[in-house]
């Protein structure tokens, strides 16, 4: 994933603000303090209370990072996804998929949150 600025009235070409590799980062429950260099990715759920006991679960996407930008300042630069947005872009990027092609993705996927990404084999073989 990548975020990018432009400028509005002097275009001089994107410029890049933050950049997180979203398949292979670690999600962070809580966080104390944001640290430069470092990227954070969290999922929080938001429980929206209806009548009769009923309730509606909403699910957001933050993605926090460092970014050094000519504003007079550093800031700390999230984007934020709901559910719905993220189910979105899915189908977007997907949509021409068959069934067995996305079970596979999702089943390697899944594969990856529960035992971790394989490693990569050095280049001797070992």
């Amino acid at each position: 994933m990548q975020v990018t600025t432009r400028g509005w009235s002097r275009d001089h070409g994107p410029k890049p603000v933050l950049f997180a590799n979203l398949t292979a980062q670690e999600v962070n429950e809580e966080i104390e303090s944001f640290e430069k260099g470092e990227t954070y990715f969290q999922i929080f759920r938001h429980v929206q209370q209806l009548f009769r006991g009923r309730r509606r679960v909403h699910f957001t996407a933050r993605i926090s990072s460092h970014a050094e930008l000519n504003l007079n300042g550093s800031y700390l630069v999230q984007l934020e996804l709901s559910r719905e947005e993220i189910a979105r872009l899915f189908y977007l990027t997907h949509g021409d998929a068959e069934l067995p092609e996305l079970i596979k993705f999702f089943s390697e996927l899944r594969r990856v949150e529960l035992v971790g990404a394989p490693r990569e084999e050095k280049a001797d073989g070992n």
